[in-house]
């Protein structure tokens, strides 16, 4: 069945809540490990259900977020989710308790129950009505964001519509577009501080009702990170900022020299060379054609399953009126396929889509039928490694994609991913400082991530746009209203994907055989286990950034200049 004629009907979330809480009783009292395995798999079916419908819903909403039938239910969602949530803590807690945990833990692994413990103590009935409160102010966020509408030379653009003409070859037209961009940011910037506070103040609470004086370790915990915490992220950035900053800044310095401009603005930076950033050639129709003849030829497997993705219409990739801003891949339980949801704008972007968000998919894919589904409860840095691996695992079919600007693709798609580690760091140190600070003001926490942005991104130049001076440029990324603390994630991802793109070069078989063994341990090991099953170092240690940065420059050196001026 195609994704467009998936019925969705409003679940009887009363119904559910008391179906699930007898089941729940009864694996209380079961007296087998049968009985046990029965009722815990009944369990799951009621779980997905709602995800099912959950997905169809948010999936709905985000390809318009004009349609008031799919924004009132997702607003029901969102009100009725943490209900769901503490079913779903019980499950763990009865788990924890239960005489038949080893038997459990035999059949499915220890990892399900170590995140059971875990995340014990990041739940209580009190803060319900905290957490349905945060989720009508991320769903304003969304709402704000994704119904953007700003002029720009007698048009009328969305945010990824002006990011697409942001890389024009045009200065003035660059500057333009992210004036018009900053400009809408500036005009709702009392509306964005407002929710980001309300955020702060309510995730704070939550923390204190826990028993937590910040909430970052309640966000640690509820991103499932079993053998990192906060400490081994500070060590982290301080390897990016002592091996890639510097890195990154002769990147900057190279793009500088070859497109002509001695001292870039921030306007300068999205234009990687003087001839045009690589675009693909033809429109979404086009570029579907020729990711499924790659895939096809990449591996039985990815050939089978973009085959599916398509069709049953399980992508919706052009940017449009209504449509909300970026791009994600999530999952449908029942109908047991993923969906990829992006904003096409004509950039080499797209491409990236069809690589990075299909990584996502494709081990959703390769991992459709896993139980218990929890298996499959990723953490982000191995999410993440996924996506971007397969950036990187599809290489050698850009020149269908990017014809005689595969080369300049080449050199951008190395050289934009180094010189993200230091923004994604970035952004990690600021939300430590904001959750750790509860009580700054907007003006507060806006000087501290302009403090902030300049250690990892000292080349900044804002040409004295009075919004991005004062550190507004954070209000962009998303991830910081929606997500806290995801966000270093892709940065850890980014290193464990050169490494598979440095292994890729060297022996295809080898690094193939690793991704898909990494896509089907899935969840089922802690990260750093996961990564030494696999032969992947892990980025926490110390080295491992700094052995793979020369190889990745002599690969940036090799390509041909004359092409990618």
């Amino acid at each position: 069945m195609r994704f467009e004629d998936l019925v969705y009907e409003r679940p009887d979330f009363d119904g559910l809540v008391g179906e699930i809480s007898t089941l729940l009783d009864k694996l209380c009292r079961s007296k087998d490990k049968e009985e046990f395995f029965k009722f815990h798999k009944e369990i799951e079916d009621f779980f997905l259900k709602i995800d099912e419908l959950y997905n169809i819903v948010s999936i709905r909403n985000s390809i318009n977020t004009k349609d008031e039938f799919y924004d009132a239910e997702l607003k029901l969602f969102y009100e009725n989710m943490p209900r769901f949530d503490e079913l779903k803590h019980r499950l763990g807690t009865i788990r924890l308790e239960s005489k038949f945990r080893s038997n459990f833990e035999e059949k499915y692994g220890k990892t399900i129950t170590m995140r059971d413990k875990l995340q014990e103590d990041i739940f209580d009935p009190s803060i319900m009505e905290d957490r349905v409160a945060e989720s009508k102010l991320v769903n304003e966020y969304y709402k704000l964001t994704g119904g953007a509408e700003i002029e720009f030379r007698g048009e009328i653009k969305n945010i990824s519509g002006l990011l697409a003409i942001s890389q024009d070859r045009d200065r003035d037209t660059r500057k333009e577009a992210f004036e018009a961009l900053n400009g809408w940011f500036a005009a709702n910037m009392e509306s964005l501080d407002r929710i980001y506070d309300d955020l702060i103040k309510i995730r704070t609470k939550i923390a204190n009702k826990l028993g937590f004086e910040t909430y970052t370790p309640v966000a640690y915990k509820l991103m499932g990170r079993l053998d990192w915490n906060s400490e081994d992220a500070r060590k982290y950035r301080d390897q990016i900022v002592e091996h890639i900053v510097p890195l990154s800044q002769k990147i900057y310095a190279d793009q500088a020299q070859r497109i002509g401009i001695e001292n870039m603005k921030y306007y300068d930076l999205p234009l990687s060379f003087l001839s045009g950033n690589p675009k693909p050639i033809g429109d979404e129709a086009v570029l579907v054609a020729k990711a499924l003849e790659m895939y096809k030829e990449l591996s039985h497997e990815t050939g089978e399953f973009f085959e599916a993705m398509i069709d049953k219409g399980m992508m919706d990739l052009t940017t449009k009126d209504g449509k909300a801003p970026g791009g994600y891949m999530t999952s449908l339980p029942l109908t047991q396929m993923p969906f990829i949801f992006s904003n096409f704008n004509g950039t080499s972007g797209d491409v990236d889509v069809l690589t990075h968000e299909a990584g996502h998919a494709f081990q959703g894919y390769l991992t459709r039928d896993m139980y218990p589904s929890e298996n499959n409860d990723l953490t982000m840095e191995i999410a993440e490694t996924h996506s971007m691996s397969m950036e990187f695992f599809t290489h050698p079919w850009m020149e269908e994609f990017f014809g005689g600007d595969s080369e300049k693709y080449y050199y951008d798609h190395i050289a934009s991913a180094i010189k993200f580690i230091p923004y994604g760091a970035s952004i990690d140190e600021f939300q430590e400082y904001v959750y750790a600070n509860p009580s700054a003001s907007p003006e507060e926490r806006r000087a501290k991530y302009r403090e902030i942005e300049k250690k990892y991104l000292p080349h900044l130049d804002y040409d004295g746009n009075e919004y991005l001076e004062n550190g507004g440029r954070w209000q962009r990324q998303l991830h910081l209203y929606t997500d806290p603390f995801y966000y270093i994630d892709y940065t850890i991802a980014q290193i464990n994907a050169f490494q598979y793109f440095l292994m890729d070069m060297d022996n295809h078989e080898k690094a193939w055989d690793s991704y898909i063994k990494l896509c089907k341990i899935s969840a089922k090991l802690p990260t750093k286990e996961a990564l030494g099953e696999v032969g992947l170092e892990s980025p926490f240690d110390e080295g491992t950034i700094e052995k793979i940065l020369p190889k990745l420059t002599d690969y940036l050196e090799s390509l041909d200049e004359e092409k990618i001026k």
